[in-house]
């Protein structure tokens, strides 16, 4: 089984620096490369599976009998991705099975171009060379992106923060308990955090090393001797537990419960601080040190940021996955509830009032929560212990009243549900949670409740000189139909003089 698995590096101070000049190096070669490839975009054929074409004429080399492109304008041959190197005998690919000759990829050519800069400048030669090959790889993946599956256009980098070695360059040199030594081709050796047992790595494949702000971290895909279990069947299942995701509260479990959110970018206190950063570090003069300083200061604050809502989800995903045997989530399109709202012409050119301010606000705390991330780490979570996930439609989840099965939008006000048919009332996210819940189709035989005797010591007799329209701590759910709480007891009053405290009474 493959996994990825994400350690932190300490290097030293010359590793830092050579690492963060590869990065410039990279990020100039790739936005080349790309320059290059746009330009046969732009001015000529945009249809990738079409043949070789040309544009007035053809070039032949007499002895190899091969066609190249010429500098003349009247024998430039036209191609999808338009890249002619000045040496034309980089521009042909030979097969080794036929022996036939051809005009190579984009890929092809740049890569062998590369390999000629690594001869002739310094700064190329420093950088590994699988490094720069991956670099121009990770660009054909983005057109491979664009062509096949309509994704944007590659576009240019200001700031490249990783680089990419291939299979079997990284080695792990020294395994301690706290830390191990990882061998990083034109690097050295580089030191980084243990968290893991690494004696179980079989192999290790593409490694990615990464900046965050000021720290480095090192990501590995590698193989282990591991197998996921095969997921339990639902019908064999015995407990089912619904989330319902909102901004308010993070997860509504079905059960009750609640995960809090805690807006880790979106709260009053980060929100000031980032802000004020933000306009002191544009305050700066442009290129200056302390420019630059201050928006290191942002890119920490930010990682941090990010850090503190990772850590989050993965607790509140964990414990979504022990709650019960088979979790049933919403099947959300996230990317379509973030876009920004629609502007509204009136009929003199202008525009009408449409809520864009506060879909934008909406917008932010949507993405903060960050869904489709916890989804993703309740998924893997599941997985690795069997435990199957179904995503269930949540059309009118909210509105749909349990009892009646009445959908009205005025059913739901906030955080409050009120049927509006036949009154019934309860918590609007705990009720949307329990009817996705309903959607998934288990059906578990009912609890058979023990009744206690009279005369046993854990049933607290009820006073009746109790007043009226209050009820007792020991009064049961199904009797009065009121969730009392297991901890804040200040809103009940009590039927008896004895001391009541936080987590209980003494007498």
């Amino acid at each position: 089984m493959q996994l990825r698995w994400n350690f932190k590096l300490r290097p030293s101070q010359t590793q830092v620096e050579l690492m963060s000049d590869w990065l410039i190096t990279l990020r100039k070669h790739r936005n080349y490369a790309l320059r290059e490839r746009e330009q046969g975009y732009n001015t000529s054929n945009k249809d990738a599976e079409s043949s070789i074409t040309y544009g007035w004429g053809s070039f032949c080399d007499i002895e190899t009998k091969v066609e190249y492109g010429s500098c003349c304008p009247l024998t430039c041959p036209i191609l999808k991705h338009g890249v002619v190197p000045a040496q034309l005998g980089l521009a042909v690919k030979t097969s080794k099975k036929t022996g036939t000759q051809r005009w190579d990829s984009a890929s092809g050519i740049q890569m062998k171009v590369t390999t000629t800069l690594r001869h002739e400048r310094q700064n190329f030669a420093l950088i590994n060379s699988d490094v720069l090959q991956r670099n121009i790889a990770r660009l054909d993946d983005a057109f491979t992106n664009f062509w096949q599956h309509q994704k944007g256009f590659p576009r240019y980098y200001r700031v490249l923060n990783s680089f990419e070695y291939k299979p079997d360059q990284v080695k792990i040199v020294d395994v301690r308990e706290n830390y191990a030594t990882v061998y990083l081709p034109g690097i050295g050796n580089v030191r980084m955090h243990n968290s893991r047992d690494l004696t179980q790595i079989q192999d290790v494949r593409t490694v990615t090393v990464s900046r965050k702000a000021s720290n480095w971290y090192v990501s590995m895909l590698i193989d282990l001797p591991l197998d996921l279990p095969e997921v339990k069947p639902i019908e064999k299942s015995k407990s089912v537990v619904g989330i319902d995701v909102g901004i308010n509260k993070l997860v509504a479990l079905s059960d009750g419960s609640f995960v809090e959110n805690i807006h880790p970018a979106t709260n009053s206190k980060t929100v000031r601080r980032l802000a004020m950063r933000q306009r002191a570090a544009s305050r700066k003069q442009n290129g200056s040190q302390n420019k630059r300083k201050a928006y290191d200061r942002i890119g920490k604050m930010q990682h941090k940021i990010s850090q503190q809502r990772e850590g989050y989800l993965w607790q509140a995903a964990s414990l979504v996955v022990k709650t019960a045997d088979v979790i049933a989530r919403e099947d959300l399109n996230i990317r379509n509830m973030v876009k920004r709202a629609k502007p509204k012409h009136d009929s003199n050119g202008g525009y009408l009032k449409n809520g864009a301010a506060a879909k934008a606000g909406l917008n932010k705390q949507i993405l903060d929560a960050s869904w489709g991330t916890l989804f993703g780490m309740i998924a893997w979570i599941a997985a690795k212990v069997g435990k199957p996930v179904i995503a269930v439609n949540p059309k009118h989840s909210s509105q749909e009243c349990p009892q009646c099965h009445h959908i009205d939008k005025s059913n739901r006000d906030g955080e409050k549900f009120l049927c509006v048919e036949c009154g019934y009332t309860e918590h609007a996210d705990t009720k949307a949670s329990r009817t996705i819940v309903k959607r998934v189709g288990l059906i578990f035989p009912k609890k058979i409740k023990k009744i206690l005797p009279r005369d046993s010591r854990k049933v607290t007799p009820v006073k009746l000189s109790a007043p009226e329209c209050v009820e007792s701590r020991n009064h049961a759910y199904e009797m009065s139909n009121i969730q009392l709480t297991l901890f804040d007891v200040s809103e009940y009053s009590l039927s008896d003089s004895r001391i009541s405290k936080r987590y209980g009474r003494k007498s």
